[in-house]
């Protein structure tokens, strides 16, 4: 169940909204995997850090139905952010209609139905034990091996080879409908592809799981400079840095020097070498841009925020809400979707509330990663803990300037992340593969 909804989402979840029937589909199996678990009942394992997830998680879905709950008019009326609907109204007089908290309570009740198949996936996550947990992970670092593949083939010109229509950023997408989110699976993958060598049992030499890891982070690496996209490449020194203790830390490189200086001669030369083609030009041209579209339109974002505060304007209402605080300076002949920056719409739309159910998973999250990594070095839980982490960390940094956990792909990676660090169970020496019968004295 859990590795057919993660499949699910990696198949169908990369599209933007516009995608409605590949929504549609991966919402039903989140649909079909929650009804399956309740039927089957709570089997996984309990701890605190679980309890506070689910807590929080109920936070959020209460937020949601709340925000569709229709007011009377007094109370609606005195909520801010309000007076030009309550102008139309009085114009139609119908200025004692009950509203919905919302100003658009159909894309809330969306906003609600996109956080199905994520909460199953959670869930699904939790009822795994550690291999399988693993499992899903080789399923996410194979998704982005082919997304990186497609990169690679749409840099040559095959532009027709894209799953999603979209306007824009036709390059870089590969499995995606958009190149910045593309470049945030890639980029999480990398720690993941570093983890998961030392666990490649079908590869015998400790020496041949490092070779085949180094050459799938290459691979990554590459295609994130690919995406063309700034914030994939800033993330990028990031996840490098993540895979010096993933694959055996600086006791390795003390063991083999010459080696390690190898290795990093040719990433040297590497990165002189793709620094000089047009592709990695081109991306690293957008950071001197001038006139970046949300530098633009942040001001107005932040206008309406302060308009809306402290209740918000209503989750998924970011479009009609800011066309009312659009700027002439920030018009444009395309309109915008998002905030670019998730933080900021969850502010506008969420308002206060939203804001300290962000901050209650920011401490959710540092509380369970000092429980599950403190005094862990060298043991097997350290490698998937801190893969994990490092993936939730590069999603956050990314939706400072972005949206990517708007896309069910990788909210579904984030919640497979978020399940694998709250679940207490220790992990054993992590095996992919199990050793056959009368050979177990051959593995650890």
């Amino acid at each position: 169940m859990a590795a057919g909804l993660l499949g699910l989402a990696l198949l169908a979840g990369g599209g933007s909204p516009v995608a409605s029937l590949q929504r549609m589909i991966v919402e039903l199996g989140g649909v079909v995997a929650l009804g399956w678990f309740f039927v089957r009942g709570w089997r996984a394992p309990r701890g605190r850090s679980v309890t506070t997830a689910f807590i929080l998680i109920g936070a959020l879905v209460v937020l949601v139905i709340v925000q569709t709950i229709p007011l009377p008019p007094g109370v609606w009326h005195s909520l801010p952010g309000r007076g030009a609907v309550i102008d139309v109204l009085n114009v139609v007089g119908a200025p004692d209609t009950w509203l919905a908290f919302s100003l658009d309570p159909t894309a809330t009740r969306e906003a609600g139905y996109f956080l199905i198949a994520p909460i199953a996936m959670f869930v699904a996550t939790l009822h795994l034990n550690r291999d399988e947990q693993l499992k899903l992970l080789v399923l996410i670092v194979g998704a982005a091996l082919i997304s990186a593949i497609l990169v690679m083939i749409q840099a040559q010109g095959a532009l027709w080879l894209t799953l999603y229509d979209a306007p824009h950023a036709t390059k870089g997408k590969g499995i995606f409908a958009n190149k910045n989110h593309n470049a945030a699976l890639l980029v999480l993958a990398i720690p993941l592809a570093a983890m998961l060598g030392r666990s490649m049992v079908w590869f015998r030499q400790p020496s041949t799981q490092r070779t085949v890891a180094g050459i799938v982070i290459a691979v990554l690496a590459v295609a994130v400079v690919g995406c063309l996209s700034r914030a994939g490449l800033a993330l990028l020194p990031v996840a490098l840095v993540a895979c010096v203790p993933l694959m055996g830390g600086w006791a390795l490189v003390r063991r083999y020097p010459k080696i390690a200086v190898a290795f990093l001669a040719i990433l040297l030369a590497a990165a002189v070498v793709i620094a000089q083609s047009s592709i990695a030009q081109e991306t690293l041209d957008r950071f001197g841009a001038t006139q970046e579209g949300r530098y633009v339109f942040w001001p107005d974002v932040l206008t309406a925020i302060r308009q809306f505060l402290p209740w918000g304007s209503g989750l998924g209402t970011f479009v009609p809400v800011f066309r009312m605080a659009e700027s002439l300076e920030a018009v444009h002949q395309t309109f915008t979707n998002h905030a670019h920056s998730d933080f900021m719409e969850i502010a506008l739309e969420a308002g206060v509330p939203g804001v300290i159910l962000v901050l209650g998973f920011v401490g959710w999250l540092i509380t369970t990663a000092w429980a599950r990594l403190r005094g862990r070095i060298g043991t097997p839980d350290f490698a998937p803990m801190l893969a994990v982490l490092v993936g939730i960390v590069i999603l956050l940094a990314a939706s400072i300037v972005d949206y990517p956990l708007r896309t069910l792909l990788l909210a579904c990676v984030f919640a497979v992340f978020a399940a694998i660090l709250a679940s207490p169970t220790p992990f054993r020496v992590p095996t992919l593969l199990q050793s056959k019968p009368g050979r177990q004295g051959r593995y650890r």
